[in-house]
């Protein structure tokens, strides 16, 4: 999780603050929402960010497909059983 300190004007607070009070949220709560919904817009407009994987993680991804495609790997039918009976 990323935290973030940001100061607004006394305007953009009050502006903020009421756009909230609507749906009965605080200031950093309405904050939050107004970060959330425009994070879903950038994801439904497919901007979507890539990451660079490191080249231990691309090894174990490639093996992993190795693996796969020749049969080795099982499917998990019930999550909690199978980790618990790691």
């Amino acid at each position: 999780m990323t935290k973030v300190q940001l100061s607004l004007t006394d305007q953009e607070a009050a502006i903020l603050s009421n756009y909230g009070s609507q749906f009965g949220y605080n200031l950093p709560k309405t904050i939050r929402f107004v970060i959330s919904k425009a994070s879903e817009k950038l994801l439904r407009e497919g901007v979507v960010p890539v990451y660079e994987m490191s080249k231990k993680t691309e090894k174990k991804g490639l093996e992993a497909l190795k693996k796969h495609k020749a049969g080795k790997t099982i499917a998990v039918q019930d999550v909690k059983e199978f980790f618990s009976a790691l």
